[in-house]
This record gives C-alpha cells, sequence and structure tokens, in this order.
C-alpha cells in the first residue's frame, strides 16, 4: 500500500465526516478526485491500485468508493465483485467512474453491483450529486 495517499489520522476516521476512497490510475484524474472530494466537505483515502483498494476497503471500510473501471492487471468491475462478495464490505456503495458509457457496460457496472456511475469527462457538479445521493442513502440504513 506505498502507493496510498490519505488523510488517516485518529481525528479524520473519527470526526463523522464520510471518509471516501478514490481508486484511480491516471494521476491527473487522481488528483482531480481528491481535491473535489475535500473541496466538497468530505474525507478521502486514494489509491492507484485495484488490488490495494480491496485491502484498504476491508481495513478502513470507507462509506463510499469511487473506482476506476479500466486499470491495469485488476480491472474495477473485479474489485468490485471482490467488494461486494466480502461479507465486510458489501454494503460500501460503489460508483463507477469511467469512460466507458455504451448501454451494455452500463448494464454490466450495474450487474457487478455498483450503486451509480459517473462518464469521464465529468462535471464537478454532477460528481457532487452524485456521491450526495449515495452517501445519504447509504448512511441512512
Amino acid at each position: 500500500m506505498d502507493n496510498m495517499q490519505s488523510c488517516l489520522t485518529k481525528q479524520c476516521l473519527y470526526d463523522n465526516v464520510p471518509l471516501i476512497l478514490a481508486v484511480e490510475d491516471d494521476p491527473d484524474n487522481q488528483l482531480l478526485l481528491q481535491h473535489a472530494i475535500t473541496m466538497f466537505g468530505w474525507k478521502y483515502v486514494s489509491t492507484d491500485s485495484a488490488f490495494d483498494a480491496f485491502e484498504i476497503s476491508r481495513n478502513i471500510l470507507p462509506d463510499l468508493i469511487l473506482l476506476d473501471i479500466v486499470m491495469p492487471k485488476i480491472n474495477g468491475l473485479e474489485i468490485a465483485a471482490l467488494l461486494k462478495s466480502n461479507i465486510h464490505t458489501y454494503n460500501i456503495p460503489l460508483i463507477a467512474v469511467t469512460g466507458l458509457a455504451r448501454k451494455i457496460e452500463q448494464d454490466l457496472i450495474f450487474a457487478v453491483g455498483f450503486s451509480d456511475y459517473i462518464c469521464k469527462p465529468y462535471f464537478l457538479e454532477d460528481l457532487k450529486k452524485i456521491i450526495t445521493a449515495n452517501l445519504t442513502y447509504s448512511l441512512s440504513m
């Protein structure tokens, strides 16, 4: 987990501010997500490795995961399937952040267990709406 960037301090984890895991292998897209998440007032953890995303999720149980689909070695769909099959992580809302926009790809994204998706490039306000809707739902459960 050397490539993880985070705000994992005791205060950060226990201040009742939602914690979002951003999984993105492109450094520019990762930086955009980190800035957006903190600008919207949420805490973040990020990694550029889909494999690390599974371990991070099991260890810290974020409130929501933004997950790129097209990644090297193991893709976001495979990680989503692992997360949804794990007793500790299956309730975490997953949002696909992807350039895959065809109907067949969208259907596959939802079939694997994603709660929502946003297509790259996206507007920050659209990202905020999707995150807010999914956080509101998951935190009310």
